[in-house]
């Protein structure tokens, strides 16, 4: 282990909070990863939430809204499909980087 983490998590070790400092720096990994995971789970509950629908299905919609818009020019509704497809690249990066996270949990579990 570098100095550097060493002295990172050393004060952790001498308050007693962990045995060595190989066992901290995996716990507080292990906690960090979980906080990550919670927050984009919040991200993509709410979305699955104001739109009563899985981010696929909105995908979907999206789409095929845009798709009958297209051919039918109304500002008001173009930005309405705007801000739907501005939350729709949120809640798809939410979902990606909660993938990733969920990956990585495997991994330091």
């Amino acid at each position: 282990m570098s100095p550097e983490l060493t002295t990172v998590v050393e004060p952790f070790v001498q308050q007693g909070l962990f045995p060595n400092a190989e066992t901290a720096v995996v716990e507080l990994a292990r906690d960090y990863v979980l906080r990550k995971i919670e927050h984009y789970q919040t991200i993509e509950a709410a979305f699955q939430a104001r739109y009563g629908m899985t981010y696929d299905r909105f995908d979907a919609y999206l789409r095929a809204r845009s798709r009958i818009l297209s051919n039918a020019p109304d500002p008001a509704l173009n930005r309405a499909v705007m801000a739907e497809e501005e939350d729709a690249l949120e809640w798809k990066i939410a979902r990606d980087m909660l993938r990733s996270w969920l990956g990585l949990q495997a991994e330091v579990a």
